[in-house]
């Protein structure tokens, strides 16, 4: 008995519209489908990033292709979301085109530039005079990091402030959050158009009317040495950062309630958004997610200015563990062998022993427990 014929497993070229076979040579020739059935499985920025890789010059403006990419859902728009590496390398050119891409004017409410460090500004302007963003984060860092930059930046106050001068001066304005920059803090002064900005901004809120704490019924601004939105005391550590409002639900709360200051991301939160917990040494409060370090043994949160600084802890030289004073054994005010100065913990100096790597005597007794164990 004879087999059937083998079936036909050979690709067959898709039809163009005239009928003619349809050579795709590149990733324009896919019909925008399948383009944003792909994209669906990147992030925001990446899509509008893709969009515009795609169509270069022409993805500045919403197309047929670059809408079906990256969709409507523009409400937020955090370059957080993307790799630290890619956001770095972002300028204002590629900024502006974003923001085009998706209508930013007329859909973005909240904007985060996390780590877009080599942006003067200027790629901002396309949300001029936009009336429905609540949130610009200019800050430069990402959600739960310190504001403290290890360069300056290059954003510019003459490129950002006219941009924001046309926002809240439009008629209808929902502007309720603004975060800036720390280099920006770094040097207050009464005469420059920063500080003329952000009286404009205590000005805008004024003309809202009478804002109250949402827990005890406070009149606000308060708690702050001007009792203002945002700080005005060029001698005050609240200068020029927003003050009684939430960071992620922009309620606002007096700070005897429900709002709590973080002092690594230098930002409030209140309860229901972020948990807060103090340090164990210097008892300063930071939000859950800024911690990076607790004590390997008792398991206690110690910030990173305590570990720095080696505030009642030290931390493992080998395995970069942290401990605290109590948990390490040391004697008061010790973080090390004195003999040796080895700043290992017992764990790593055990290893080393049994690899031959201690000779240290003070450092085998320290040890001993576990030497004793081994054998």
């Amino acid at each position: 008995m004879m087999e059937g014929a083998p079936p036909d497993v050979k690709r067959r070229r898709i039809p163009a519209a005239d009928g003619s076979p349809q050579r795709m040579r590149c990733l324009t020739d896919l019909p925008s489908g399948i383009l944003a059935h792909a994209a669906s499985f990147l992030n925001s920025p990446s899509k509008a990033l893709f969009a515009i890789a795609l169509d270069d010059d022409s993805a500045a403006s919403p197309n047929e292709r670059s809408s079906a990419i990256v969709g409507n859902q523009w409400s937020i728009l955090d370059f957080g979301d993307i790799e630290m590496d890619l956001a770095i390398k972002l300028n204002d050119d590629d900024i502006e085109k974003v923001l085009m891409c998706i209508d930013a004017v007329n859909k973005v409410k909240r904007l985060k530039l996390a780590n877009c460090v080599n942006i003067t500004g200027v790629g901002l302007e396309p949300l001029r005079g936009s009336i429905i963003i609540e949130q610009i984060d200019l800050s430069l860092v990402a959600h739960h990091k310190s504001p403290d930059l290890e360069s300056a930046p290059q954003i510019s106050c003459d490129h950002v402030l006219p941009i924001l001068d046309s926002i809240i001066a439009s008629e209808g304005c929902l502007l309720r959050y603004v975060q800036f920059t720390q280099v920006w803090l770094q040097e207050p002064s009464t005469d420059s158009d920063f500080h003329q900005f952000i009286q404009r901004y205590n000005q805008m809120w004024e003309n809202r009317g009478a804002i109250s704490c949402l827990e005890c019924n406070q009149s606000l601004p308060s708690g702050t040495t001007t009792n203002q939105w945002i700080g005005t005391n060029p001698f005050s550590p609240d200068y020029g950062t927003q003050n009684n409002t939430c960071y992620d639900c922009f309620k606002h709360y007096c700070y005897d309630c429900e709002l709590n200051f973080c002092s690594t991301c230098r930002t409030d939160y209140c309860d229901d958004c972020t948990k807060m917990s103090d340090c164990q040494f210097c008892d300063d409060s930071h939000c859950n997610d800024c911690y990076k370090h607790a004590c390997r043994e008792c398991n206690e949160k110690i910030c990173l200015d305590c570990v720095e600084r080696e505030f009642h802890c030290y931390k493992c030289e080998d395995c970069h563990e942290v401990f605290c004073l109590e948990c390490s054994n040391f004697e008061p005010g010790m973080s090390c062998c004195g003999q040796c100065n080895d700043r290992s913990c017992d764990d790593c100096r055990f290893r080393k022993f049994r690899h031959g790597e201690q000779d240290c005597k003070e450092c085998e007794v320290r040890i001993a427990p576990l030497i004793a164990l081994w054998y």
